[in-house]
Formats: structure tokens, C-alpha cells, sequence
């Protein structure tokens, strides 16, 4: 497993935290979060201990009842299901629509000002991979670096809107599904991969 900058052997209790700390105050005690993971109060408290390591579906529920979606971005930090590998925002950042509408606009900016660049060397950077000379400089990952940096910087802006209330994730994310799967940008399904004969 690659190298994380928070120790597998603390979910427990970054688990706990959450808890104690949740957004929704019936499921702060112990007994209330079990009830609602489908766990008695025994085996939360297991695993809060580090006795018992949650499967990734009992951790992910537990962020999201909990509230701290920042949660669900360190399991799959520390687990290395992200592609990217990044930590989580800081949750004191995400906590204010206004503060992280100003610093989309600025990450926006940057980014289209990178991306623009990008563009621009792009015909000669073809050029050098045809001929197997390519090699990225510090520069270039610099602009693709400014390029991720929209990621948190819009997580951010959906999970302030979540805890003021004025919008729901789930939602946006339905509506960004059917229009994926309406115009067909969505991964196709497994017969229409053309893998079939692959998996015979």
C-alpha cells in the first residue's frame, strides 16, 4: 500500500471524532451511531479502539451519517482508492458557502490561465512524444498541479453548501447522472464495452 500522510491504525480515532462531533446529534452517543450503521454499541466502540478495522462500506456510512464527507476523503486517501491520492481540506475550510465561492473564482481563474498555457504548448509537446523525446518539466506539472487544485476547491464549495443547508450532494449528483447517462458520457455498461470476449 503506497505511503499516506495519516496512519492506517488512526481511523478508529478519526471515526470517533466524527462521531462526537457529528452534524446530526441523535447519532453522537455510541448506541445512537450503531443503531443507524446496523452495529451494536460494542462493536463501534471496537472500532473506534482500533480492536476492529470497519470494512470501507461500514467507515463510508459512518462519515456520512456523521456528516463528515472530509471523512469519506481521508478513507480513500488512506486506502489509496483516489486517484490522485489527495488529503482532505481541512474541515474549518469547508464550512462557509461565501469563503469557498471566493476561492473557486480564484482556483477557476488560475486554472483557465494555466489551461490556456497548456494549450499553447500542447502542438510542440505532440511533437516530442512522437518522437519519444518527452519529458515533463517542473513547469508542466506545476500547470497541471494549478489544473487539480479545482478538485478540493469544488468539494469544498459542495460541502459548505451541504452544511448550510442549501443544497444536497445527492441530488446535484443524480442530476449530473442522468444527464451523464442521457448524452452518453457515462462508462457504458459491461455489454457495451466490447469486453465480452475478453471475459469468456
Amino acid at each position: 500500500m503506497a505511503n499516506t500522510a495519516y496512519a492506517r491504525q488512526h481511523i478508529g480515532l478519526y471515526l470517533r471524532h466524527f462521531r462526537v462531533n457529528g452534524y446530526d446529534s441523535s447519532i453522537r452517543t455510541q448506541t445512537g451511531l450503531g443503531a443507524a450503521l446496523g452495529l451494536d454499541q460494542k462493536r463501534v466502540s471496537n472500532i473506534e479502539c482500533g480492536y476492529d478495522e470497519p470494512s470501507l462500506k461500514v467507515a463510508a456510512e459512518w462519515c456520512r451519517l456523521t456528516g463528515w464527507y472530509e471523512g469519506w476523503d481521508l478513507i480513500t486517501h488512506i486506502y489509496g482508492l483516489d486517484p490522485f491520492g489527495f488529503v482532505p481540506v481541512d474541515p474549518a475550510l469547508n464550512q462557509s458557502v461565501s469563503d469557498a465561492l471566493h476561492n473557486l473564482r480564484r482556483q477557476l481563474k488560475q486554472a483557465l490561465d494555466t489551461v490556456e498555457q497548456l494549450i499553447e504548448e500542447e502542438p510542440a509537446v505532440s511533437l516530442a512524444i512522437r518522437r519519444g523525446s518527452y519529458k515533463p518539466s517542473q513547469e508542466t506539472k506545476h500547470h497541471e498541479k494549478q489544473v487539480a487544485d479545482l478538485i478540493p476547491a469544488v468539494k469544498t464549495y459542495f460541502y459548505s453548501l451541504e452544511r448550510e443547508k442549501r443544497s444536497e450532494m445527492k441530488e446535484i449528483g443524480y442530476m449530473w447522472n442522468l444527464e451523464a447517462l442521457t448524452e452518453q458520457v457515462a462508462m457504458p455498461r459491461i455489454d457495451q464495452l466490447g469486453l465480452a470476449a475478453a471475459i469468456k
